[in-house]
């Protein structure tokens, strides 16, 4: 489906990848891993908020697509999509921490962006407002924002954005 650069590939996750996904989802929320907490609550707080998460996205997107990113053999991160007839939901992208910053994440946009631009589909996300990496990411990547609350930024992206671009480059 997506076109990734080598060494980067996806597979297909299933119910094998429990444990990665709990690492990732733990490593992934730094915000809750800084309250002071006792470790056991801490960790019970996470299941909790993990599996929430995870019931939203099967209620919300009962269609959505499970994959893990790799690299070369290594699992490092995930990636969550909802495709219809007319648009994609990056639904989650989430990479673990010693892997951020090699441009995993931005790959992945670029090869969603073009599968979007083959496809004729728009992109659409959400993403916490106080993430800010990850707002730079998608900016960088030609996502913009269409509206925001206290918890999160929606951004979207769509074909006709790219041939805007090209236009004010001419």
């Amino acid at each position: 489906m997506l076109n990734l650069i080598s060494p980067l590939s996806l597979r297909s996750a299933d119910a094998g990848d429990q444990t990665f996904l709990d690492t990732l989802y733990r490593d992934s929320r730094a915000d809750l891993s800084e309250t002071f907490l006792a470790p056991a609550a801490l960790h019970q707080m996470l299941a909790m908020q993990q599996m929430s998460q995870a019931n939203g996205i099967k209620t919300t997107y009962p269609s959505a697509q499970n994959w893990l990113l790799l690299w070369d053999a290594d699992t490092v991160g995930r990636l969550i999509l909802d495709i219809r007839d007319s648009d994609i939901r990056l639904i989650d992208i989430a990479v673990m921490s010693g892997w951020r910053g090699k441009g995993i994440a931005t790959e992945v946009l670029r090869a969603l962006q073009h599968y979007a631009l083959k496809t004729d589909r728009s992109i659409g996300l959400a993403v916490l407002c106080n993430n800010f990496s990850a707002r730079r990411v998608y900016h960088r990547a030609g996502f913009i924002l269409r509206s925001t609350d206290t918890l999160f930024d929606q951004m979207d992206w769509h074909p006709t954005f790219v041939q805007a671009q090209s236009d004010k480059s001419a």
